[in-house]
């Protein structure tokens, strides 16, 4: 089967076809764009970008691009020192929730959405390889961690051994499965999509009209893929995210976290649920990517792939909880909603899971282009660049593409439902890594 570009619905776009609005305003934007100032220009882009999407299209003009998704581009222009919020931070921005994204998990996943503090009961702050303490942290306690090897050498590391199955609930998060109802269901409206794992959100001001608001995902553990047999990547404890940059209260672009990187796209462009944004989360490492298919990541000629597709509908908006960062004052603050959750978590500067396996260690193998069947587990939140200038968390190489035609997948989401479970293994007795 060969590759092909795909639009969400299924149906690839006529060879040759770009999508061109009935009614196109470019001559008068054109002449309209010559005679104003720089500024006004990025504003004017903005909301035409803005309108265009009100028309049905994902393009924004081509004479736009170059000013990307923000009517002030460059967040440095911002006169920090002589602004100051007037939100409460303790009260999120209504469009913050109103444009939370639907996760797509993928039918076969065998390790759903985690809680922190049910991931905390099982695991013991290590300092590289060595116990610190022989009890367990909590959620008001783990930052103080960081004064161990100057908190970045600190190791959530698991009191169940992670490769020998079956694994333990609170490592699969079995209880955690999204709630799927059926028509008729008297909870169909409130239940649908639900998990009892709450998403994080976060939500950061960058000036007078920007607010960035970050999507957070945890899970406690993470099942890498496989090239010729070999699975590559796993760990204990997982943060993956979405970011969605609003500008006066309207969301501009849109962040899918993917591994050590991942891609940015405009809001127009991304594929949606009425107003709601759409993530695909992938089988076992929980990347996020704006399509349904395979992608290929890391290895050359194609090795390592996720595979995403519509499996458990997960709407975070049912569950969260919900925080403000002030970036400036380093200050995490729970929102109203959730006032009495601790903050302290957020400042704790280590790992969320094991530190890699050493090669003596019989379940360790690799060092094929820096790939190991056995990694470190992730930072948590606060290690993902949240003071970003741009959407992306890599701000230096940041193409926020505007349509997710441009990213070529393969679409070979019936072939993936048939060997999905040879991907992860699994067998009657649990889970073979």
């Amino acid at each position: 089967m060969s590759p092909t570009t795909r639009h969400l619905n299924g149906t690839p776009p006529p060879s040759g076809h770009v999508p061109v609005d009935e009614f196109s305003p470019l001559p008068l934007l054109v002449l309209a764009m010559v005679t104003v100032s720089s500024k006004a220009l990025a504003g004017l882009c903005w909301a035409l970008t803005t309108t265009w999407s009100l028309w049905g299209s994902s393009k924004a003009p081509r004479i736009c691009t170059n000013w990307g998704e923000s009517p002030s581009p460059h967040l440095g222009d911002h006169d920090w020192d002589n602004w100051h919020s007037m939100r409460d931070p303790a009260v999120v921005p209504s469009f913050v929730l109103d444009y939370a994204p639907f996760v797509w998990l993928y039918s076969d996943e065998l390790f759903m959405p985690g809680k922190m503090t049910e991931h905390l009961k099982h695991t013991v702050p290590y300092l590289y390889y060595d116990p610190i303490i022989t009890s367990h942290a909590n959620l008001t306690t783990l930052n103080d961690f960081n004064q161990y090897g100057d908190g970045l050498h600190v190791y959530l590391t698991s009191e169940d051994d992670p490769s020998e199955p079956p694994l333990p609930r609170w490592l699969t998060g079995s209880h955690n499965t999204p709630i799927t109802t059926f028509p008729g269901a008297e909870d169909e409206e409130t239940n649908d999509g639900r998990s009892s794992a709450p998403a994080i959100i976060i939500w950061v001001e960058k000036g007078p009209e920007i607010v960035d608001a970050f999507y957070f995902y945890f899970y406690s553990f993470n099942l890498g893929n496989t090239v010729a047999g070999w699975r590559f990547g796993n760990h204990v404890g997982d943060w993956e995210h979405n970011a969605i940059r609003f500008i006066n209260g309207v969301p501009t672009s849109m962040h899918f976290s993917e591994h050590s990187g991942g891609a940015a796209y405009t809001f127009p462009a991304v594929s949606k649920i009425g107003d709601r944004p759409v993530s695909f989360s992938a089988i076992g490492t929980h990347a996020n990517y704006a399509t349904p298919g395979i992608h290929y990541y890391a290895i050359p000629f194609h090795l390592l792939a996720d595979h995403t597709n519509r499996g458990h509908l997960w709407d975070i908006k049912k569950n969260n909880l919900v925080f403000h960062y002030n970036l400036t004052a380093d200050v995490l603050t729970a929102d109203n909603r959730n006032k009495d959750f601790p903050v302290e978590w957020f400042h704790y500067e280590g790992r969320w899971g094991d530190r890699r396996y050493p090669e003596s260690d019989k379940r360790q193998y690799g060092g094929i282009a820096g790939q190991y069947a056995w990694v470190s587990g992730p930072q948590g939140p606060k290690s993902k660049n949240l003071g970003r200038t741009t959407i992306c968390i890599h701000e230096e190489a940041c193409d926020v593409k505007e349509s997710i035609w441009l990213d070529e997948v393969w679409d070979g989401e019936w072939e993936v439902k048939e060997w999905g479970k040879d991907l992860v293994g699994v067998q009657i007795e649990g889970v073979e890594l």
